[in-house]
């Protein structure tokens, strides 16, 4: 992750803390109920996240965004009571939300945020930006519209999105429990399994080669031609196109019929000379909704197993509309 590198110190093995310019925006938080494991839901509109996972029970977050109101006063001796953007997080029943630039057009921001190490994670972003995820070993979903996805060291489930951006992935297992699903429109995924993972697996590149170091003993593979991939991974993303269809429709035959009654109005104006009321102001536009991510469709899909162990085969699905798909085993 380029741009939150250059914003990083490593102070130990897998613990990184922000700059010192960043620091004094560092805020602890906790799950209710530290026993069971939580589930952190991080949606912004544009920046990046990093997501480690710790022993610590506690979630730390930093980030060079605002928190909120605070007592300092700025050089000119005003007091910020609320600022133009801020991020925000709540818990409750062990789920936590944390949200950035959602209701405005704020600045870009990064965030940093160490979660206990069995921690479900939920990462989106609107408009783009780098996500980085390590150490975790809870499930994670990730919905990225523009850049770089980074899992390391994996231990759970994955559904990964992107629109545009490679994806790197490492995995310290594979489980039937947890299946993996990969996709982007645009770029590169590259996957590293450990050598005894064993998978159900289907891979998809419209325009680029699938590419692997495992044998042709452990990884056996045939060629098909299938429909949509994964069409039940997508059925959120395609419920949300759904919406968006309909709200657009919606807003057109409002728009539509405004303009037939305005002109409607002006043309009984001009028969009767009597003057009217002036025509009501536009709307304000509604706020932009992120696109939704397409399921791939059409091509060739490579189906088979992985060190096939039978009902114990995790399920693991990849594809790209252009793009190389590389799978390799953990040095």
């Amino acid at each position: 992750m380029k741009y939150i590198t250059r914003l990083l110190l490593t102070a130990s093995v897998g613990a990184l803390v922000f700059a010192a310019a960043a620091r004094a925006n560092e805020t602890t938080f906790k799950f209710s109920d530290p026993s069971q494991p939580g589930h952190l839901t991080v949606h912004i509109a544009h920046g990046s996240v990093l997501v480690i996972g710790t022993d610590d029970e506690a979630v730390t977050i930093e980030t060079d965004a605002d928190a909120g109101a605070g007592e300092e006063r700025r050089p000119d001796g005003l007091r910020v009571i609320s600022s133009s953007t801020t991020y925000h997080c709540e818990e409750a029943d062990n789920q936590m939300l944390l949200t950035y630039g959602l209701d405005n057009w704020g600045q870009p921001a990064d965030f940093v945020v160490r979660v206990p190490r069995e921690t479900s994670l939920d990462l989106r972003t609107n408009y783009g930006g780098e996500i980085e995820v390590q150490a975790v070993d809870g499930n994670v979903t990730v919905q990225n519209l523009n850049g770089e996805i980074d899992l390391r060291d994996i231990g759970g489930g994955a559904i990964i999105e992107s629109m545009n951006g490679e994806i790197s992935a490492s995995f310290t297992r594979l489980s039937a429990e947890n299946p993996v699903s990969i996709t982007t429109m645009n770029g590169e995924v590259s996957v590293r399994l450990p050598a005894d993972a064993s998978a159900n697996v289907r891979f998809r590149s419209q325009n680029g080669s699938i590419l692997t170091d495992f044998d042709e003993t452990e990884l056996v593979t045939q060629t098909t031609s299938g429909p949509a991939f994964a069409p039940d991974m997508h059925e959120e993303f395609a419920e949300a196109a759904r919406e968006v269809a309909a709200e657009a429709a919606e807003i057109a035959r409002e728009v539509a019929e405004e303009v037939r009654a305005a002109v409607a109005e002006m043309r009984e104006s001009e028969k009767t000379s009597i003057k009217v009321k002036a025509p009501r102001a536009p709307r304000a536009p509604r706020a932009p909704r992120a696109p939704s991510i397409p399921s791939l469709s059409g091509g060739k899909v490579i189906s088979g197993t992985l060190n096939d162990a039978g009902d114990a085969n995790g399920d693991l699905q990849i594809a790209t509309m252009n793009g190389d798909i590389i799978v390799r085993k953990i040095d």
